[in-house]
């Protein structure tokens, strides 16, 4: 259920973690066995290899904080993971034909460390491939929407405007004799009005979800609920309706004057399918950050297996159940539109349907958005913000380190190679990483306490407190020490105590910056199109 008080966890695109798994041990591998004797050596065969595995490592970070679909993040994790092993079976292979002595040791510039560069080139190909797959997944969707869209257009035109159409010839040829039947002419009026209302349902379905995207606006989600209900009272006088409006203000969705069309259908279902001894239809609101949800509970029979599939799948076949009409076709197309979803639960109590639409407190969902609502993570274009920074905030720490102490290539040890480009290179994606894990923890925080300076300042600090604390005075020892490089443990050191809060306040100051231009959430309804 996506309800506030008893949803499932919205899902983190957790496989990124791999991606970056994979990043960071190809990059130590390479680098390691890549250790050149000359600076020259480095920038022509270890400096891509080792830019290739550290941004690989990054990516992967941000595939878990960004707002990605998991579904997509899993289908490049499989792509990068079998780049990775096809590359180094074909390594092995290589090897196991020449044999070992034809190969270099480490530290030279042998065949073996040529191949072992190798692997980073099969995992950042396997993720490109992953990302293309991932984008055919994307397409696909969208020409099965299309394909849903004729699918209903077709059975709105069969059994709506054809039905409607022969009930009017034969009550007009009733009224058409002496006197005139008022109750006849009643019938032709509501047939009538039914043939406006499917044409104008085909017309909405008929444009394509990149077209429905841009037109949404800000829309009111109490009054279309109330509107619903106080139709669904005139239709379903023996039903018993209520709203449960909960701790949700006047919180508006995106959507457009179509959200009524689409909710309706599902409440008219409730009440219609009904054949409780006292039927009773609730409606409840819950919001979020991000999102907000309506549910709707009745103790009917329950919602049949097909259409739970079209709502919550978009399953839509040609020929359901005629008795069931096609209002859940219709609900998931134009929640398609607005890009919500919907879940369901059916016990013995009878039906819960929810519905979750975005929030209108920032830009509009991008069209191509994908499912988006079941995801938690950043706006991409505050991964670039945060990415710039970083970069910033890692200069500025690095030039600190560097003129205090001189330890800018230990940075680099810790990938086997003492070199102090490969410390600034290594450096400048540790800190694109920490920084992407900053801005994680930022959404985290309360709904408006990421916007404000102070708030993003203080996290950013204590952020930098905790790496020095952790990362700096632990960990890097302790892997030091792996490699051989002797390192007291702990570490504590305070000049580099002083690196770490000015890094975090460097890239808090730089996030902020980054983000003067984009609209705040008041100016919501004077914004443009696009992902924010």
């Amino acid at each position: 259920m996506f309800g506030w008080a008893h949803s499932a966890p919205r899902t983190l695109a957790l496989s990124g973690l791999w991606v970056a798994g994979i990043g960071f041990f190809v990059t130590r591998f390479t680098v390691t066995l890549a250790a050149f004797e000359t600076r020259t050596q480095f920038f022509l065969l270890g400096l891509v290899p080792l830019v290739l595995g550290l941004g690989l490592a990054a990516f992967g970070v941000a595939l878990v904080v960004g707002r990605f679909d998991p579904p997509r993040v899993r289908v490049v994790a499989l792509w990068c993971t079998v780049g990775t092993l096809a590359m180094g079976a074909l390594v092995g292979l290589v090897l196991l034909g020449a044999g070992g002595g034809a190969f270099a040791t480490r530290g030279s510039t042998g065949p073996l460390a040529v191949l072992a560069t190798f692997l980073v080139g099969g995992a950042a190909g396997g993720t490109v491939t992953g990302l293309y797959a991932g984008r055919n997944r994307e397409t696909r969707q969208q020409l099965r929407q299309q394909t849903n869209q004729l699918v209903t257009v077709n059975r709105i035109l069969r059994h709506e405007v054809l039905n409607a159409v022969a009930i009017i010839r034969g009550r007009a040829e009733v009224v058409g004799g002496e006197p005139p039947d008022e109750e006849d002419a009643g019938q032709i009026r509501t047939e009538a009005d039914r043939v406006v209302a499917a044409i104008e349902d085909v017309k909405q379905l008929s444009r394509t979800a990149r077209s429905a995207r841009e037109g949404l606006f800000p829309v009111s989600l109490a009054e279309a609920v109330e509107t619903i209900v106080d139709l669904a009272r005139e239709h379903h006088p023996d039903v018993a309706f209520s709203i449960e409006p909960g701790d949700v203000g006047d919180v508006e969705v995106w959507a457009d004057d179509r959200l009524q069309h689409a909710l309706y259908p599902l409440v008219d279902n409730a009440a219609r399918h009904n054949d409780a001894d006292e039927p009773r239809v609730t409606l409840s609101l819950s919001a979020g950050r991000d999102r907000a949800c309506v549910e709707i509970v009745d103790n009917g029979p329950g919602l049949p297996p097909e259409h739970r599939a079209t709502l919550e799948r978009g399953d839509i076949t040609d020929f359901d159940d005629p008795g069931a009409g096609f209002g859940t076709n219709v609900t998931r197309m134009y929640l398609d539109g607005f890009g919500g979803d919907v879940d369901t639960t059916v016990d013995e109590a009878g039906t819960a349907i929810e519905v979750a639409l975005h929030v209108a407190s920032g830009r509009r969902p991008a069209w191509n958005d994908v499912r988006s609502l079941d995801s938690v993570g950043v706006p991409r274009r505050r991964l670039l913000v945060v990415t710039v920074a970083s970069l910033v905030a890692a200069a500025g720490m690095g030039l600190f380190m560097q003129a205090a102490v001189g330890v800018m290539p230990v940075i680099g040890a810790l990938y086997g190679v003492a070199d102090p480009l490969v410390g600034w290179v290594t450096h400048a994606f540790h800190s694109v990483v920490f920084g992407l894990v900053y801005v994680g923890l930022l959404r985290a925080l309360p709904s408006g306490a990421d916007a404000r300076l102070r708030d993003r300042l203080l996290l950013g600090l204590g952020w930098g407190l905790v790496l020095w604390l952790v990362a700096a005075s632990l960990v890097m020892p302790v892997w030091l020490n792996l490699v051989g490089v002797p390192a007291p443990i702990p570490n504590v050191s305070p000049v580099s105590f002083v690196a770490h809060l000015l890094w975090g306040a460097l890239l808090a100051l730089g996030y902020h910056a980054g983000l003067a231009g984009v609209p705040a959430p008041s100016a919501v309804g004077q914004v443009a199109p696009g992902g924010d």
